[in-house]
């Protein structure tokens, strides 16, 4: 893996564009009329004449989350070692570079990363990282740090999506079965997209492996540009695009979401709002319904009603560290 990390970083491309022609391959809504479908459908709404959360054509504010797991080349993080890990965060800071450098090449003009999506695990490398990015780091980020988002944001850009039922280090663990938002099943980055949604900032750009971006565009109804960079075979593999090919997707997306951004809306979901966690063993949703304000179908979901989804994701957020909690330890399997 020393070996791998080492042509890795002696390949690392500088931030400036790149010189060769976009390639071809899957870079917006697919064609597939399954996904053009009314977004009402999923329980989703966006403000009526409203023009994302204040964009202006001086100042372009974009809102970066991104995940290891969905990255260029990343196929699993089980068992990885020092190098390999290294091999990966690097792989991930080069898609966000690509993204940052699509935005601008569109006039968008200032970047924070919430790096933190794996419950306070830093992801980026600082020193290889774009300079116009900013960074919120810290323990816990779980998915943003919501005390930044109020700020106001442009758009929200999703690097290195996974899909769903991600591996044990991924915000929803192996114990979670299915996350169902009004009904609809979800994975982390719908699950993004309605939080930044709740604070009125529409999700512009979905970038990681077929299915997440698939889902996510089914998810908006197709308004949200994707960049594919893997294919997933199973679990565990992937059909890898050569790091060129699929920072290329990145940016050529990118730049396609900022110059659509004018009409893109925040993906907030209607009110009032349903959150449901089917957990895979039924003590361990026994011990998380303990929480007062929970539903509880007696088997192995959980559920909690508000209006204000701000509300439903830390409660969701509540449930998560109850089931990972020693609380629950040894429930699995019983």
């Amino acid at each position: 893996m020393s070996s791998l990390s080492s042509w890795i970083s002696s390949s690392f491309r500088p931030w400036h564009p790149a010189p060769w022609a976009p390639a071809s391959g899957f870079l917006g809504p697919p064609s597939d009329n399954s996904v053009a479908w009314d977004a009402h459908s999923a329980g989703l709404r966006g403000p009526a004449g409203a023009s994302g959360s204040g964009h202006t054509e001086a100042r372009m504010r974009i809102l970066i989350s991104a995940d290891v797991e969905g990255a260029s080349g990343v196929v699993s993080l089980d068992g990885c070692d020092a190098d390999g890990c290294l091999a990966a965060r690097r792989w991930l800071t080069g898609d966000v570079n690509a993204a940052v450098e699509g935005a601008m090449e569109a006039g968008a003009t200032s970047f924070v990363l919430h790096d933190g999506l794996r419950q306070g695990q830093e992801t980026v490398l600082l020193d290889e990282l774009h300079p116009a990015v900013e960074v919120v780091r810290g323990r816990p980020i779980i998915l943003f740090e919501e005390a930044d988002l109020a700020r106001g944001y442009d758009g929200l850009f999703l690097v290195g999506m996974h899909k769903r039922g991600g591996q044990g280090r991924s915000l929803l663990p192996s114990m979670v079965a299915e996350v169902r938002l009004n009904g609809q099943a979800v994975g982390e980055p719908e699950l993004a997209a309605a939080l930044a949604g709740a604070y009125g900032i529409p999700t512009l750009l979905v970038t990681g492996d077929d299915r997440a971006c698939l889902d996510v565009q089914r998810w908006s109804g197709g308004k949200i540009e994707a960049g594919v960079v893997k294919y997933a075979l199973s679990r565990g593999t992937a059909r890898c695009l050569p790091l060129i090919e699929a920072r290329e997707r990145i940016r050529t997306a990118a730049r396609q979401a900022v110059e659509r951004a004018a009409k893109a809306r925040p993906l907030a979901p209607s009110s009032p709002v349903t959150l449901e966690v089917e957990f895979a063993e039924r003590e361990v949703a026994r011990r998380v319904a303990w929480m007062p304000p929970l539903g509880y179908d007696g088997d192995r979901t959980v559920r909690y009603t508000n209006g204000d989804y701000r509300q439903a994701h830390r409660a969701l957020l509540a449930m998560l560290a109850i089931a990972t909690s020693p609380l629950a330890a040894g429930c699995q399997n019983a």
